[in-house]
């Protein structure tokens, strides 16, 4: 089984020390989901405004999502992820204050922002500090086991502190220490993250895609404006004053030479590579299947278990780790299984626990199956996120994290519209049916246009070229 104290000891300084942050990011998070839906509840919120406002953050992330994604090469991914993690807090003491729809439509605006700037630059950074493929793997699984672990312990506190009285406060105690531990968190990654360049200047053993094609990226950052002066593209070959031109100048040159001037790299590169259109569109599907039920674990045990709060915080914390065992598991299933018995298990399994959740049953049976259904879904997920990312290239990933998050954003968005429809009708067995099938078409595209990518990497990594994900 994965170790993180054994993978720990061959790790970088950048990835353990964010390794150790991200605890409290999790048992901040694990206070926000518990209590922020059950909070909103207590306070007059209908489940069909509560999916109102979730829908609302969704689109606001899809907006700026990928602008987020091009300006974190600019600003750098450390700048971004300290920000958006104090976004986030902020959005979380203003729903803790907040007693009014529009206060709340607010706090969701900047909580949102937040997870946007997070969810453009986390893996990305994460990867930077790594020095090898390995050493990727075992950092982001290790991640989200650590994540998922303290996620568990702040469901458990966020269960203690909702026991008090509830009435006029509703689960503002949770949501004020959800905001504190975000906002340490972001101090504790400003002050000890290493800056990006000196995680470049300290790599040592070159990805496999890049060697060769770091030196190219940084020179041509470098030489960006003068390329665009002397007709040269940055990454092709210089043009000496002696040598003369390779073609005789022509319209098609000059109209080339207008649409290198125009667009910026970033959309060049997006028009260019086909498989960043490919990756996006499963990122579509997945935050379509997902968002019809994560979001509302809670909503589905209050009205369909009719469980109380504690009972409730209880079944989060079993969640927690059994999220934490997933992400222990997930490496060892893709290494033992590999690619594709490892995804036609997960995917399958997940569209199997989805359709025994349209089944009516005692409400013990139903937690347990909606508990296993979240650690099978988050087994997905990472297995998806982990091995999508590192199909890319290096100067593909701030990208693609842009693109992932809008075209997520786009599936979440409507499936919590859908979601909140049913809830309204009081209909909570219909989403675990349309989330079945939309699992099997997922599936279904994900073996036929991403899982080729994936093998292709791994390919390649066995000595042939890398074709750079195009």
């Amino acid at each position: 089984m994965f170790s993180l104290r054994s993978s720990n000891r061959s790790m970088t300084i950048g990835v353990r020390r964010f390794l150790a942050t991200e605890a409290l990011y999790g048992i901040g998070i694990g206070l926000y989901s518990l209590a922020l839906n059950l909070h909103l509840l207590a306070l007059g919120a209908s489940g069909g405004q509560i999916a109102s406002i979730s829908a609302v953050g969704i689109l606001i992330m899809g907006i700026g999502a990928l602008p987020a994604g091009m300006l974190a090469g600019k600003v750098g991914r450390k700048s971004m992820l300290v920000a958006g993690s104090m976004l986030v807090a902020a959005g979380a003491a203003l729903f803790a204050t907040g007693r009014s729809l529009p206060v709340w439509y607010a706090a969701q605006a900047v909580a949102s922002a937040g997870f946007m700037c997070i969810e453009t630059t986390e893996i990305q950074l994460l990867f930077r500090y790594c020095h090898s493929r390995r050493e990727e793997s075992r950092a982001f699984h290790g991640m989200f086991a650590v994540f998922t672990a303290f996620t568990g312990i702040g469901n458990l506190i966020g269960g203690i502190l909702s026991r008090a009285d509830i009435s006029a406060a509703g689960h503002a105690p949770s949501l004020y220490a959800s905001a504190v531990c975000i906002a340490v968190l972001s101090l504790l990654r400003l002050r000890l993250l290493p800056a990006e360049r000196v995680a470049d200047g300290g790599a040592g053993e070159a990805l496999p895609d890049e060697a060769g094609t770091k030196e190219d990226v940084r020179a041509e950052s470098a030489a960006a404006p003068a390329s665009f002066v002397s007709g040269v593209h940055a990454r092709g070959k210089k043009q000496t004053p002696g040598e003369g031109p390779a073609k005789p100048p022509g319209l098609d040159g000059r109209r080339g030479a207008a649409r290198h001037l125009h667009l910026p790299p970033g959309i060049r590169r997006l028009l260019r590579v086909r498989s960043l259109w490919l990756l996006a569109a499963n990122a579509c599907l997945i935050g379509f299947v997902f968002s019809f039920i994560g979001p509302f674990m809670n909503v589905y045990l209050k009205f369909r278990a009719e469980w109380p709060d504690d009972l409730i915080s209880y079944v989060y914390t079993v969640n927690g780790l059994v999220l934490f065992i997933a992400s222990l598991a997930a490496p060892k299933i893709m290494e033992r299984w590999g690619a594709k018995a490892a995804f036609t298990g997960a995917f399958l399994g997940n569209a199997g626990l989805a359709l025994l959740l349209l089944i009516s049953q005692p409400a013990p049976v139903f937690a347990a199956l909606l508990v296993l259904r979240s650690g099978s879904f988050s087994l997905l997920g990472n297995l998806v996120d982990s091995e999508t990312m590192s199909s890319l290239r290096e100067e593909d990933r701030n990208l693609y994290a842009g693109m992932k998050a809008v075209f997520r954003c786009i599936g979440s968005s409507l499936s919590t519209v859908t979601a909140g429809f049913f809830m309204n009708a009081g209909d909570y067995y219909t989403p675990f049916f349309i989330a079945a099938v939309l699992l099997i078409v997922n599936f279904i595209y994900f073996r036929s246009r991403v899982l080729p990518l994936i093998t292709k990497r791994d390919d390649n990594l066995g000595g042939k070229p890398q074709a750079g994900g195009a």
